[in-house]
C-alpha cells in the first residue's frame, strides 16, 4: 500500500477545508465577460433555478403482477428519474418485465425514442450513454447475416443504441463484450425469458440492482427508485453482465487488472514508453466527438483538459465549441482556464460563485449525487453550477477526468517507493473511479442534462497507461513533475 499516512491526510485536508474554508469552493451564480476569451460573448447574469434534468433506465422483473401493474408501477418509478431525461419517458413491458427509460436525446433525437424493439423478434433494449463503436458493429452485423444466410436485421433508426439488439438476438449475453463506450444497457427478448444487464468497464453510468426474496429484481439508474421497492440493494459492478441464470459474470478482465482479481498474483511491470500516447488519446478524444448535437468542453484550469482542449483543436473548428470554467473571483484556476481558452480560440463562459450559494445548493447536490461522503459533496458543490452553466448552452462535453488516476497525478504519489507500488496504486484508484470522480462527473452533469465524456478512460487508453507505460515514467521526482509524461 502506498504511504497510507499520506493518502489519509489528503482525504482529512479535504473535509477539513469543507468545514473551514467554504468561500474557497463554492459560489453564487454570476457569470462573467469573456474579457479577451477566443470570440467574445455577452456577460450572461445569474439565472433562477432552472429544471433539473438527466438520462436514465429502469427495468422491472416481477411474475406476480398483472400487465396493467407493472406498467403503472414501471412508470412511476421511472418519473423519478425524469429529471435526468427532459426529452421524453418511454415504456416497453411483457411478460412478467417493464422497461422504462427517461431520454436526453443526443443520438437521432427525432427517431431514436426507447425503449427500442426489433420488428423481427420483438426483442426490446433501453441504453443510458453512448456506444461509440455502433456505425462498426451495423456493418459488422450485415456481413455477418449474410454470410450465414440469415434476414438482416432491419435497422429502424440511426440511434447507437439500436445497435445492441442484432447482436443481442444473436450472441444473448455476449453482446456486452461487444460494445465500446460508456453505457449500461437492458436487452430482454419479447417473451421475457433471456434478460442481460450490463455496465461499462470503467463505471462510468450508473446502475443498482434491488431484489427481493419474492422474486421481484428491478434495476435503476439511481437508488432513489429502488426506495420502498425492494429489500436488498447493491450497485451494479463495472465491467460485469448479469442474467438470472448466471447472476454477475465479468466480462472486461485484461491482463493490467491482475493486481485488482488476484492480488496475491505476482504482476509483470510494463517496461515500454510513451510514445503511443499521443496518438491514443487524440483517437479517443474524435471517437468521443460522435453526436449529432453540438458539444462543448469543460475546461478545469489543469493540465489534463487543455490536453484534450488541444486535441480537439486538431479535429474540430474550435470557434464553434464553447468551454465552461467556474470558481471564484481571480482565482488561479479560473484565470487558467481563461487562457487555455484564449490560446485556442474557444466560445468561453465563466461563473463565478459565493459561499453563501454553494451552502444552499447542499440538498440538491445531495439529491443527485446519493451520497453523504463529504469530500465527494465538497467537490460536487462547483460541478454542479459548472454542469448548470453548460446545460444551459449544450448537451455533450469532453472532460480531463480520469489523467491523475492512470498517470499519478496526485500528490501523494511523491511517496511512492518503487515501480510496482506505483503500478498497483494507480489501478487501486482507477478501480474506485465509479465511486468517487466518475459519480460526482455522472450525477452532477446530467443533473442539467449535460453527458460528460472521458477520453482518458477509453479501454484503448487503459491499456496503454498500465500494460504499455513503466511505472518508472509516472514516479515524481525533484527534476521532474507528476504527470511528465
Amino acid at each position: 500500500m502506498l504511504n497510507p499516512l499520506a493518502a489519509h491526510a489528503h482525504r482529512v485536508g479535504a473535509m477539513y477545508c469543507l468545514l473551514l474554508s467554504g468561500a474557497a469552493i463554492a459560489s453564487a451564480l454570476v457569470t462573467m465577460p469573456s474579457r479577451g476569451i477566443g470570440r467574445t460573448k455577452p456577460v450572461v447574469r445569474a439565472r433562477n433555478e432552472v429544471p433539473l434534468r438527466m438520462c436514465g433506465i429502469l427495468a422491472v422483473f416481477d411474475s406476480r403482477i398483472d400487465d396493467d401493474e407493472m406498467e403503472k408501477l414501471t412508470k412511476e418509478l421511472t418519473c423519478l428519474l425524469e429529471h435526468r431525461g427532459p426529452d421524453e419517458v418511454g415504456y416497453k413491458g411483457g411478460p412478467g418485465f417493464g422497461l422504462g427509460h427517461a431520454r436526453l436525446s443526443i443520438m437521432d433525437p427525432a427517431a431514436g425514442h426507447q425503449p427500442l424493439v426489433s420488428k423481427a423478434t420483438g426483442a426490446a433494449v433501453i441504453h443510458n450513454g453512448e456506444i461509440y463503436n455502433h456505425a462498426k458493429l451495423r456493418a459488422r452485423t450485415a456481413k455477418e447475416r449474410a454470410a450465414a444466410g440469415k434476414p438482416l436485421y432491419e435497422f429502424q433508426t440511426g440511434s447507437d443504441s439500436e445497435a445492441v439488439l442484432p447482436f443481442f438476438e444473436d450472441l444473448g449475453e455476449g453482446v456486452i463484450s461487444q460494445l465500446d463506450g460508456m453505457f449500461t444497457v437492458i436487452a430482454v427478448s419479447a417473451d421475457g425469458e433471456q434478460v442481460v444487464v450490463g455496465r461499462d468497464p470503467c463505471g462510468i453510468k450508473p446502475l443498482y440492482r434491488g431484489w427481493n426474496t419474492d422474486g421481484r429484481v428491478i434495476f435503476a439508474s439511481e437508488l432513489k427508485c429502488l426506495v420502498g421497492q425492494v429489500e436488498q440493494v447493491e450497485e451494479f459492478p463495472p465491467g460485469h453482465y448479469w442474467t438470472p441464470q448466471k447472476g454477475y459474470v465479468r466480462y472486461f478482465q485484461p491482463k493490467w487488472m491482475t493486481p485488482l482479481l488476484d492480488p496475491a498474483e505476482p504482476i509483470e511491470l510494463p517496461t515500454g514508453g510513451t510514445n503511443k500516447i499521443r496518438e491514443t488519446l487524440k483517437m479517443a478524444v474524435e471517437k468521443r466527438l460522435m453526436s449529432d448535437v453540438d458539444y462543448g468542453l469543460l475546461l478545469s484550469g489543469g493540465l489534463d483538459s487543455a490536453i484534450v482542449c488541444k486535441l480537439m483543436s486538431e479535429l474540430t473548428d474550435m470557434s464553434k465549441i464553447k468551454s465552461f470554467t467556474v470558481g471564484m473571483a481571480n482565482s488561479p484556476d479560473v484565470t487558467a482556464a481563461r487562457a487555455v481558452a484564449e490560446v485556442f480560440g474557444t466560445d468561453h463562459y465563466e461563473y463565478l460563485f459565493t459561499p453563501e450559494e454553494a451552502f444552499s445548493i447542499v440538498p440538491k447536490v445531495i439529491y443527485h449525487l446519493e451520497t453523504y461522503e463529504p469530500e465527494l459533496i465538497r467537490s460536487s458543490i462547483p460541478n454542479f453550477f459548472l454542469a448548470r452553466l453548460a446545460g444551459s448552452h449544450l448537451k455533450v462535453v469532453l472532460t480531463g477526468e480520469g489523467a491523475d488516476e492512470l498517470f499519478a497525478g496526485y500528490l501523494y504519489f511523491r511517496d511512492c517507493p518503487s515501480r510496482e507500488a506505483m503500478q498497483r496504486e494507480t489501478i487501486r484508484i482507477y478501480d474506485a473511479l465509479h465511486n468517487v470522480n466518475l459519480q460526482r462527473s455522472d450525477r452532477m452533469g446530467m443533473a442539467h442534462g449535460v453527458e460528460a465524456r472521458v477520453p482518458f478512460l477509453d479501454v484503448e487508453m487503459l491499456r496503454m497507461a498500465y500494460e504499455e507505460v513503466d511505472p518508472a515514467i509516472k514516479m515524481h521526482s525533484e527534476a521532474r513533475m507528476e504527470k511528465f509524461c
